[in-house]
């Protein structure tokens, strides 16, 4: 069984793969290109979408198909989800959860300088690409049963309450192999606590 991660490294070996609406990994012949114009119009597949005859393309689902072997579309992946959850609590999904619209789809990669990211085949114009997660509409994020989402060594953040000399206040979790870390600058957030540093380490006193 494939893992997020797993799912996650395939994707970004396929970064800047053309877009073609209908594709799912495979070389585009001339056949391909008229066929799946005259099936879905060019609305879907474009005039531009021609010249990428010759070349490997793939289209939303189909990065995901291209990955796990198994075949199915947006609106299909969405039903089938074994848990699906709003966008709003993406820093709660693990590497490797679908990130979902209706009809586009795309993978989530994890969080960069507190800023979610995902990678998708994200139309003719783009291609496959990896861009944070507020370049798109994504509605929910999606667990699927033939993915195993294990965090290892990739680090998930969460924001949760903890509660400071009988405070409560809001902080970044951030859960890493097997350890929780609470960032410093939150704390300053909390009551009676102050957060300064010495050269590059962080102090945190009691006011």
């Amino acid at each position: 069984m494939m893992t997020g991660q797993e799912l996650v490294a395939f994707a970004r070996s396929k970064l800047g793969t053309p877009y073609v609406y209908g594709m799912k990994g495979t070389v585009m012949t001339q056949a391909n290109f008229n066929y799946l114009q005259g099936q879905y119009g060019k609305k879907c597949v474009w005039d531009s979408d021609e010249k990428k005859v010759g070349k490997v393309c793939v289209d939303c689902s189909g990065l995901i198909s291209w990955a796990t072997g198994v075949v199915l579309g947006s609106g299909q992946l969405f039903d089938m989800a074994v848990k699906k959850e709003l966008i709003s609590t993406i820093k709660q999904a693990p590497v490797g959860a679908l990130v979902w619209m209706k009809g586009h789809v795309g993978i989530y990669t994890g969080v960069k300088n507190g800023v979610p990211y995902y990678i998708a085949a994200d139309g003719s114009a783009y291609g496959v690409r990896e861009v944070p997660l507020s370049k798109n509409k994504f509605t929910h994020w999606l667990l699927m049963d033939y993915i195993n989402y294990v965090e290892r060594d990739d680090e998930m953040v969460t924001r949760e309450k903890i509660i400071v000399n009988g405070k409560e206040c809001e902080v970044d979790m951030i859960r890493k192999d097997g350890y929780v870390f609470v960032k410093a600058r939150d704390l300053a957030q909390a009551p009676g606590v102050a957060v300064t540093a010495k050269g590059k380490v962080p102090v945190i006193e009691m006011k």
